[in-house]
């Protein structure tokens, strides 16, 4: 099975938490792993905000790229990644909850181009065909 591995699950292998030995287990059994690129800057930016330096944010960067492919965001893939936010908005609006924004889109968006499940505990994901909800448990 291939995987896209979104910034949740990311952060949650950079803190060395429990639920980051789950992921890596993941990582470990997928034929392909993928990370959208947003993803990136997402992770930079929550170690920014958790008093992390600019060497262990960078650390963590390099650890995700060596563990996945790293899909860029195109022309095609701002589109796709656009289309799946509206999607997410919808679905959102209907359960009352937060709307997520455009990374979730492309994370979606790079899920569905590599055709594979998106390993994820955000809940703006949840009950989508595509994830497989980290709970601890998978």
């Amino acid at each position: 099975m291939n995987l896209t591995i979104d910034s949740y699950a990311w952060i949650e292998v950079i803190r060395d938490s429990s639920m980051g030995e789950v992921v890596r287990s993941e990582i470990e059994k997928a034929s392909d792993c993928f990370t959208c690129s947003i993803s990136l800057a997402e992770v930079a930016s929550f170690g920014l905000r958790h008093g992390m330096t600019n060497t262990i944010i960078l650390s963590g960067i390099h650890r995700i790229s060596e563990a996945s492919a790293i899909v860029e965001i195109d022309a095609n893939m701002a589109v796709e990644g656009a289309s799946a936010t509206d999607e997410l908005r919808r679905l959102a609006k209907k359960r009352c909850t937060p709307l997520p924004g455009l990374s979730d889109g492309l994370i979606l968006a790079t899920a569905r181009r590599t055709n594979s499940k998106l390993l994820t505990g955000d809940a703006h994901f949840r009950g989508l065909p595509e994830t497989l909800w980290l709970d601890g448990a998978i």
